[in-house]
């Protein structure tokens, strides 16, 4: 009896994915994606629980022969939502691989995007073709970055309205004419969400109001020509109170944005 017991309290257990995560993959696959097979060259979720325990285990044998302890080993190997707060789910998936090899694979969600695009960025040019641009010092790269208005698009608003209020946010401008350009995954190795670019005439400019939690210093209206020439180098020169700042230029957003208006839209 005594090895029985030895060989339960060796043997690891894992909790089973809640029925919230189970929810989240049936009721909003066109958020979440497809399931995938693994045979068409795809990545395959795995939602069997049976299949689901087993991956886990397999994870966590990889994690321990790594020299992780079995309480690491246990939690990374955790399939289904590992965390979440108002803004976030941290999703990991049992998955089958084109090989074959079994294991886990995690990614996050937007939850303003569960029922949809979670925000929208926004092009904002004036009459004279050039754009407006905000001077933002972003937490996640700790460093100036010069980039399109952007933002999470609230519960029940539609995209426009959500374009139409970033913009006078965070740079005073109206909008008038709108039109979308297309939509960008920024990190389509972890982050579940697509996210509109919008262009827009922009008109009667008044101070901007932006929310508590963002650092936009200031905006600047720059040519074609500049963005571009910012672009290829990396950075802009500007002022921020009385020190001259090298600001990153490197916003997805902005070259994507630059780039269609170009070549469909400003075509002389």
């Amino acid at each position: 009896m005594k090895y029985w017991i030895i060989f339960l309290f060796s043997f690891p257990i894992l909790a089973m994915p809640t029925q919230d995560y189970f929810d989240l993959l049936e009721n909003y696959s066109k958020t979440i994606g497809v399931l995938g097979n693994y045979e068409k060259e795809e990545i395959e979720i795995v939602t069997s629980e049976h299949e689901i325990e087993e991956i886990e285990e397999i994870a966590l044998s990889r994690l321990t022969k790594k020299g992780h302890s079995l309480a690491q080993s246990k939690e990374w190997s955790r399939v289904g939502i590992v965390a979440e707060d108002q803004y976030l789910y941290w999703i990991r998936d049992a998955v089958i691989f084109p090989s074959g090899a079994k294991g886990t694979y995690d990614r996050i969600l937007w939850k303003s995007g569960i029922d949809g695009a979670p925000g929208i960025a926004i092009l904002p040019y004036l009459t004279d073709r050039k754009i407006i641009v905000n001077v933002n010092y972003r937490h996640a790269t700790r460093s100036w970055e010069i980039e399109l208005p952007r933002g999470l698009r609230r519960s029940g608003e539609t995209l426009r309205g959500a374009a139409t209020r970033e913009l006078k946010e965070e740079t005073g401008y109206q909008l008038d004419e709108t039109l979308l350009l297309g939509s960008l995954a920024v990190d389509s190795g972890i982050l579940t969400s697509l996210i509109p670019v919008f262009a827009c005439k922009a008109h009667t400019p008044s101070e901007n109001n932006p929310d508590y939690s963002e650092a936009i210093s200031k905006n600047l209206v720059l040519s074609s020509r500049e963005i571009e020439e910012a672009l290829l180098q990396g950075f802009w020169n500007t002022t921020i109170g009385d020190k001259v700042v090298r600001a990153n230029v490197r916003d997805p957003f902005l070259a994507y944005g630059l780039l269609h208006m170009k070549l469909r839209h400003w075509q002389e």
